[in-house]
């Protein structure tokens, strides 16, 4: 019964990122860093944003069992799939036809899907189950170069955000925000959820201590 009230968090979570990635995109104000590679490939392809995020998480899947020299993490595909799917959800179908003319009903969209994106992250990584790959390579870097999670993130997504701005991706004012903020925000949230991952590690603890 834990498990599955810790799998029902975790659902929400990946859930709720997602419809925090695509407040951010359909605000106009530009899309996160990560985002605006699949963006610029959806531009170039017959493809939806959230098909190219499964194919690049799929291959940032191989790179983080090599970075690791372990098998790679096929059951990360669970959250992959989600990801990708519920993004084309909430782009294609619930958000689809949404527009946001008003500048500051733009950035009010835009702070929610910022929040929305943080909280979602920082509360599925707290659960015991699979990552998606992108999350755990940042978990890796974090491991690697003893560097803090809002760093590593703001590195990695900056990068990104170069990427997606040379696929010709709507890199703005609002991508620059996600990569200075989002990786702040998802470190104070992980502190935030801190009791989720009691749930599930606290019998663990205990049988630590009867040993």
């Amino acid at each position: 019964m834990k498990y599955l009230y810790l799998f029902i968090i975790y659902i929400a979570g990946l859930v709720v990122s997602s419809l925090g990635l695509a407040l951010i995109i359909q605000s106009g104000l530009g899309v996160g860093p990560g985002d605006s590679v699949a963006v610029g490939l959806s531009m170039h392809f017959p493809i939806t944003v959230g098909t190219v995020m499964i194919i690049a998480f799929v291959i940032l899947l191989l790179i983080n069992a090599w970075l690791e020299r372990k098998r790679p993490q096929f059951e990360s595909l669970i959250p992959i799939i989600i990801r990708g799917r519920t993004v084309d959800i909430f782009l294609y179908g619930v958000l689809e036809n949404v527009d946001y003319q008003v500048w500051w009903a733009q950035w009010g969209i835009f702070s929610l899907g910022l929040l929305a994106t943080a909280l979602g992250v920082a509360l599925y990584l707290r659960t015991p189950f699979p990552r998606i790959p992108l999350d755990h390579f940042m978990m890796i870097m974090n491991e690697k170069t003893n560097q803090s999670k809002s760093s590593v993130r703001i590195f990695t997504e900056s990068g990104m955000a170069l990427i997606g701005f040379l696929l010709g991706a709507p890199v703005g004012f609002g991508t620059l925000i996600v990569a200075l903020l989002l990786g702040p925000l998802i470190q104070w949230s992980f502190q935030l959820f801190r009791p989720v991952a009691n749930i599930w590690s606290r019998p663990h603890q205990r049988s630590k201590s009867i040993q």
